[in-house]
């Protein structure tokens, strides 16, 4: 029982309203940065999704805060500040987020415009159907790549290039994992595209902010949850145990002590708690 109620699953509902809180702090920057892309759009003349979607990349640093947050509670099982936590995440990957949010983006619309292009020419030519299929497969590839980048940033010291290298070897090398991911956030997506194609009128704007204000925090917590064990395994804890400086400074002393007095003939000594040449 005691196993269960700190499963990702329980936390979940037992923390709702602080992980509720966490995804608001990323979706209401994300709606507003999207809804001055949307603008400009319009003024501009240039009115597609693909314009809308630029306010992912301004946004995405307030995604580091989220994923601190779901990876303390549903991963670590730790209650830590709300408010500090996620804001101190932001403010410690801020730069390197903006970056990861120009992959993402391009991810999205380069995937998108491919798989409409290439679906609009399977509709006359079979051959185009063979490479729709792979295209989807590699986009799905990135999309499951890019579930790592964000935890991988956040909770490890490395470089760019090693960050995608490895989120991109965890694509294969947890493939099962990915799987389940990837099965329930296509169940998750399912529903919210229905839930729009069944609104009407005012319910339409109403399904509009639920979506907006819980499908982030789905995604997220989902991802997150799932893949982390894998994660911890391949690349290291994300927990880690602090430093006691106290006893270094003793081991140190009886080591410098043990070098001092020892008389033997060994051409070896323990120096730091090691065993070094003298």
């Amino acid at each position: 029982m005691n196993k269960f109620k700190q499963s990702a699953f329980s936390r979940f509902f037992r923390f709702f309203p602080k992980l509720f809180t966490a995804g608001l702090m990323y979706s209401v920057p994300l709606a507003v940065f999207t809804g001055i892309f949307v603008l400009i759009s319009y003024l501009t003349g240039f009115n597609n999704v693909i314009i809308w979607g630029l306010g992912l990349i301004p946004s995405f640093p307030f995604y580091a805060g989220l994923v601190m947050i779901i990876r303390k509670y549903a991963v670590e099982k730790q209650e830590p500040p709300l408010f500090k936590t996620f804001f101190t995440a932001v403010k410690d990957n801020l730069k390197r987020f903006l970056i990861h949010g120009v992959v993402l983006y391009m991810i999205i619309a380069f995937g998108m415009f491919a798989i409409l292009y290439y679906y609009t020419l399977s509709q006359t030519d079979v051959v185009f159907g063979s490479v729709l299929t792979i295209y989807m497969i590699f986009v799905a590839i990135l999309i499951v790549m890019m579930f790592y980048v964000p935890i991988m940033e956040i909770t490890y010291e490395l470089k760019l290039k090693d960050i995608y290298k490895n989120a991109f070897l965890l694509v294969f090398g947890k493939i099962l994992r990915n799987l389940i991911a990837l099965v329930f956030l296509a169940a998750v997506t399912a529903v919210t595209i229905l839930a729009f194609v069944f609104s009407r009128d005012a319910m339409y704007f109403v399904t509009l902010a639920i979506v907006v204000a819980l499908y982030p925090l789905l995604y997220s917590y989902i991802s997150t949850a799932i893949i982390s064990k894998g994660l911890q395994d391949s690349v290291g804890s994300f927990s880690t145990k602090p430093i006691d400086e106290k006893k270094i400074e003793e081991q140190r002393e009886q080591d410098a002590i043990a070098a001092a007095s020892d008389t033997s003939d060994s051409d070896y000594v323990f120096v730091n708690g090691r065993m070094i040449k003298k």
